[in-house]
């Protein structure tokens, strides 16, 4: 818990820009631990408690976590609604393999991680992460039935 709670206030008195791949230690003794950004799949949209922005998971020490560059992949329209698109085209769910296509597909513009969470937070919503678009998808997918 302490961990969490160092990581809430550090968010709260920081703002800082964050994404996948970045690292937090909650004291100068503490290793750091990699963290990554998933959409909330805990609870269901309609729920308090659900987070739209998304949640962070903190790897386990020593995991090398996703690499992270300076810039952000993003993908503009968003994903989430790209993804939802091909899906009504195509009447039915798409496949990993279609999945993985849309995503490769899609023009993505390298931004600032602090600039891609201003666009997030004037959407609504967190969107798909390029790299795990597959799992994030079936998140959204499920919320979405």
């Amino acid at each position: 818990m302490a961990w969490l709670d160092a990581f809430c206030v550090y968010q709260l008195t920081e703002d800082p820009g964050l994404a996948s791949g970045h690292t937090f230690h909650p004291h100068a003794d503490a290793p750091r631990r990699v963290f990554e950004r998933w959409l909330d799949h805990r609870h269901h949209p309609d729920e308090g408690r659900h987070n739209p922005f998304g949640i962070w998971r903190f790897l386990e020490p020593g995991d090398p976590g996703p690499a992270f560059g300076q810039l952000v992949q993003t993908i503009i329209p968003s994903l989430v609604s790209i993804l939802a698109a091909a899906e009504r085209s195509a009447g039915r769910a798409l496949n990993w393999r279609e999945v993985e296509g849309v995503v490769a597909s899609c023009s993505a513009i390298a931004m600032e991680p602090r600039d891609a969470r201003a666009i997030e937070r004037s959407r609504g919503y967190a969107d798909i992460e390029p790299e795990r678009a597959w799992e994030q998808w079936q998140i959204v997918r499920r919320q979405t039935r």
